[in-house]
């Protein structure tokens, strides 16, 4: 075993009785993890499998993660109906998203246990996967290495590497190089990753360019809501002009509910949708409209939304079937340090979004919305006005232009099919199946 190895092994297994103790503390006080813990701990293991066929396991970090996905798992099963599928989490918001969005379609969603080498050890043996689909980047060694020994092929999705995440990275060259060669091919969003993985030492012919799920995730949603009827409490009896801030953040807040302050001078009869990302921080922002002199609603009291100036969307899973009617978006988690949210949730149906500064996590769709002409940065509460008295006047925003953002988001989905078309020849027939020598990028 290599030194780093061994040290890292070392302080993983002197861990194990704290976090014992910190999960035991935190179920006593809060409730928090009671029932997660037996699993991150390795102390439960998933059930096993009531079939003869190997699963194909995905796993997933958080909510993000299991968003982005959907769409694999759900082409996977189109074209694969018979195929056993498993997915992992690490996070209790992850794993309630992964019930719910992903649950219907596989045979079992697990936690994954902390990465100690018995743990992991344990749990491929256990889950016996035809291949592992790691969704983004969340390199557990251990993990790794167990699989790579029992020769499983591994598969990196959506990866993609922030100029700061790079940066991280390349001051431990050696140890990326090592976790990385653990993964048999890493499907990348945009060649600049796939540059950015190749500077680690990955060599070319292990990474694809096969562009970003969340695209296909975006137009997944879209198909979907359009199915689905509103609830009548958030019909509006009449058209009024509508925006959304969604997943909104301590911080922000205030500077949204002025921007609309504002806008009502011109468009009385305006609508601001707010979704906090946090839904138990709906009272605070009820007082905080009161303080303003805004008339607000709360979606979790049933609120009529007609003489309200603010609906207060304090509910999980109904945000994105609103952005239809939005004539205008602000994506939140950007005009704070956060990282931002994803804002093709938008702009798939052709609304115009803007963010802060802060949309780190999306930078290159970000730049794919700028280039297109569909959304704006702003930093402050002015630029904000500036861009919602546009969105509310069709002669700016017309309804064709409109469309045609809506298209060119839709444009971009694919990399679901790509992907899923290599996962499958895999678990059938192993690396031999998927040339790893030629070059894809």
């Amino acid at each position: 075993m290599e030194s780093w190895r061994f040290v890292y092994n070392v302080a993983l297994s002197t861990s194990w009785p704290l976090l014992w103790l910190y999960y035991r503390l935190r179920q006593a006080a809060s409730g928090k993890y009671a029932s997660s813990y037996r699993f991150r701990l390795g102390l439960w293991l998933p059930p096993r499998l009531g079939t003869v066929c190997s699963p194909v396991w995905i796993h997933a970090l958080s909510v993000g993660e299991v968003l982005s996905a959907v769409p694999l798992v759900h082409q996977l099963r189109v074209t694969h109906p018979q195929q056993a599928l498993v997915f992992s989490v690490a996070t209790e918001k992850g794993f309630a998203v992964a019930q719910k969005e992903i649950g219907p379609l596989v045979t079992t969603v697990f936690y994954l246990p902390h990465d100690h080498l018995w743990n992991m050890t344990r749990f491929v043996r256990h889950v016996r996967p035809a291949a592992f689909i790691l969704v983004e980047t969340d390199l557990w060694p251990n993990l790794l290495w167990t699989l790579k020994k029992r020769h499983v092929p591994v598969l990196m999705v959506n990866a993609r590497l922030s100029l700061r995440s790079f940066s991280r990275l390349q001051r431990f060259r050696p140890l990326s190089r090592r976790l990385l060669a653990s993964v048999d091919r890493i499907y990348v969003q945009s060649k600049e990753d796939a540059r950015r993985f190749a500077a680690l030492g990955v060599p070319w012919p292990r990474l694809r360019v096969a562009g970003n799920l969340k695209f296909d995730l975006a137009l997944f949603q879209k198909r979907k809501y359009s199915q689905r009827a509103l609830t009548p409490a958030l019909v509006l009896k009449d058209r009024r002009p509508l925006w959304i801030a969604g997943s909104t953040h301590d911080g922000e807040e205030a500077t949204v509910l002025k921007a609309h302050k504002s806008l009502l001078r011109r468009h009385p009869r305006a609508l601001l949708v707010l979704a906090p990302r946090h839904v138990e921080r709906g009272p605070r922002l009820a007082a905080l409209c009161e303080a303003l002199g805004l008339r607000w609603a709360m979606r979790s009291r049933g609120d009529g939304v007609n003489a309200a100036q603010v609906l207060i969307l304090d509910s999980i899973g109904e945000l994105a079937a609103l952005y239809p009617l939005a004539q205008g978006a602000f994506i939140g988690g950007s005009l704070v340090p956060f990282g931002g949210h994803n804002p093709l949730e938008a702009a798939v149906h052709g609304v115009p979004c803007c963010w802060g500064p802060y949309l780190d996590n999306f930078r290159e769709i970000e730049s794919f919305l700028l280039g297109e002409r569909c959304g704006r940065r702003v930093t402050h509460e002015k630029d904000m006005l500036s861009f919602l008295l546009e969105v509310l006047d069709d002669r700016v925003w017309p309804l064709n232009q409109r469309t045609f953002f809506a298209q060119r988001v839709c444009d971009q989905a694919g990399a679901a099919v790509v992907i899923a078309q290599d996962v499958m020849a895999l678990a059938a027939d192993g690396l031999a199946a998927v040339d790893l020598k030629k070059p894809v990028c």
